[in-house]
């Protein structure tokens, strides 16, 4: 018996066919140009506006950038790492050990690498502060754009773009070669593709995305991730709120995945004998790092930081720090003043407050103010819903007539403009001395004598701010030793023993003198002898040979005799 027929019908060719062939590329080049001409006359006010923000902050922070903060140590890290990658191929220029993930001085390497900035600028560092102001210039038209998409006036975009780019505390931070100023446009991106009109799948990707690279340049955006969150909630359409939810969370959760897949790969992810591993990082940047004190306690480091950003200037926190509530009520503005918040109250936690902590502050407190003075002169007073069904609909009828509207409006207008007034004759002091005063002069000839005075085959020990300057100028890489890693990094090996009498130079400048508890008579503490024993040798048998600089950006290089004899050791 045959087998049974399955099929008898002979089914013709499978057409592949999907429609009409691309058109060619020039055809869809004239669209894309039509397009674009189409978008630039509807949005031809808006572009003009951002580009002359854009001229005018670039300009305030470009002029005397390179001699306004003087270099510090912390940028002089981020710049030796980057230095590190595109020389050695190593993550660092000392044993890498997870303080932070490594995409923010990855990016100054590809920057360095793409434009040679090393090359053309006048000392290591400045080539990263370069780079600073393109973060700069990239977060101005997002912040501007981010404001729109909130519903701001034009007006009040503007504002919000004047706070971020004309506060002196704003030009005096984001001109420094910090990760915290890499962050601010990917984190401002991620909020503007979150609060996207299109409320599409793409946005919510590009939002997790842009979240993700802030998160790896720095891993203190992720406290953000809440008011991320918020916004894309907020302004997600119902109907596809938990795909586009879904997309941004597994977008950013898979990106974020490589920094501790890459540890795993490495047998860093967990702590062990002999290795680094993000574990103790973790352990230590969360629980066993010195706290900085209370704010409200004078005596207090942390007290001391915020007075520092006060002294820039005290407008900016004050005016967010009023507003952060109604700002939390108001529609609108209700993401960001979460994210402004979010950062107020890890401040009250009394754990470590770093220097730059207020950089990724200062986009979203100006988001706030001028959110908030906008909605108070479109006078709209609904805020949230349970506020809308409270209020007597005639009340709210009387409120909104044209009269009381344009009252409201003028009296609004009316103080903003005395404000700006204020605000101007107080910025303008701090933006003359950004400008003009040559804080780094100091550094430069401390950096120039050593240069000209030490020679190649000593031992110095300095401050990260001077590293590659001295290592590009042929001193070797094992005779340049970075302060921090003296007595921590099992690489750093001197000749001798005693391995301090091996330095013959100390170059510290007064801010790096009190994180290792120098005292006021030159000698270190008991807790630097024991915590650090070959710089706290190294410190108490020097001398200082020649000092520059003023203040906290004095800098004094110290010559090292084993043979002298020493005090006794400060408390």
């Amino acid at each position: 018996m045959s087998a049974p027929v399955l099929y008898d019908l002979e089914l013709p060719p499978l057409d592949i066919d999907l429609g009409d062939p691309p058109p060619p590329p020039a055809g869809r080049r004239r669209r894309q140009l039509r397009a674009a001409v189409a978008w630039l006359r509807e949005h031809r006010w808006d572009a003009l506006i951002v580009a002359v923000l854009t001229v005018v902050g670039g300009v305030v922070h470009a002029v005397g950038m390179n001699r306004s903060p003087a270099r510090f140590d912390d940028e002089g890290t981020y710049t030796a790492y980057a230095w590190a990658v595109q020389h050695l191929g190593h993550l660092g220029h000392y044993t890498y050990w997870y303080a932070h993930p490594p995409l923010g001085w990855l990016q100054i390497a590809a920057y360095n690498v793409l434009t040679g900035a090393p090359d053309r600028a006048p000392y290591a560092i400045a080539s990263t502060r370069e780079l600073m102001l393109v973060c700069k210039l990239i977060s101005i038209p997002l912040l501007y754009g981010l404001a729109r998409r909130l519903d701001f006036t034009r007006f009040g975009s503007m504002i919000a773009v004047l706070l971020f780019a004309l506060s002196p505390l704003s030009v005096y931070f984001t001109r420094a070669a910090l990760l915290d100023n890499i962050v601010t446009p990917w984190l401002v991106a991620a909020f503007f593709f979150a609060a996207s009109p299109r409320r599409s799948l793409t946005a919510a990707i590009a939002s997790g995305g842009s979240f993700a690279v802030a998160v790896l340049s720095k891993e203190t955006a992720l406290l953000y991730l809440p008011a991320v969150a918020l916004l894309l909630w907020m302004r997600s359409d119902r109907r596809n709120r938990r795909f586009t939810v879904t997309m941004f969370g597994t977008c950013f959760g898979l990106l974020c995945a490589a920094y501790p897949l890459y540890a795993l790969i490495n047998n860093e992810l967990l702590a062990g004998p002999g290795h680094v591993s993000i574990e103790y990082a973790v352990r230590w940047q969360l629980f066993e790092r010195v706290g900085s004190g209370d704010i409200f306690d004078p005596k207090s480091t942390a007290h001391a930081v915020i007075q520092s950003w006060i002294d820039q200037d005290r407008w900016l926190p004050m005016l967010s720090l009023l507003l952060a509530i109604p700002g939390l009520l108001i529609r609108r503005t209700r993401a960001v003043a979460a994210a402004f918040c979010i950062q107020v109250t890890q401040m009250l936690r009394g754990g470590y407050l770093p220097y730059p902590y207020v950089i990724a502050m200062i986009p979203f407190a100006a988001l706030t103010v001028a959110g908030v003075a906008d909605w108070l002169f479109a006078g709209r007073l609904v805020v949230v819903p349970w506020i809308r069904d409270r209020v007597d609909s005639t009340l709210r009828a009387g409120l909104g007539s044209p009269g009381l509207r344009r009252g409201r409006q003028i009296l609004v207008g009316a103080a903003t403009l005395v404000l700006a007034v204020f605000v101007a004759h107080s910025w303008q002091y701090g933006l003359q001395d950004l400008r003009t005063n040559d804080r780094d002069a100091g550094k430069a000839a401390a950096l120039r004598w050593v240069l000209d005075n030490v020679g190649r085959d000593e031992y110095l020990v300095v401050d990260d701010a001077f590293w590659v300057d001295l290592v590009e100028a042929g001193y070797p890489r094992s005779h340049v030793i970075w302060f921090t890693k003296l007595d921590v990094d099992k690489d750093v090996q001197l000749p001798g023993s005693p391995q301090w009498a091996s330095i013959d130079y100390v170059l510290l400048d007064h801010q790096d003198d009190l994180s290792v508890h120098l005292q006021a008579d030159g000698q270190p503490s008991k807790d630097t002898l024991n915590l650090f024993p070959t710089l706290g040798k190294a410190l108490q048998h020097s001398h200082p040979v020649v000092t520059f600089g003023t203040g906290l950006d004095t800098v004094a290089v110290r010559a090292v005799d084993p043979g002298a004899s020493v005090k006794k050791a400060g408390g």
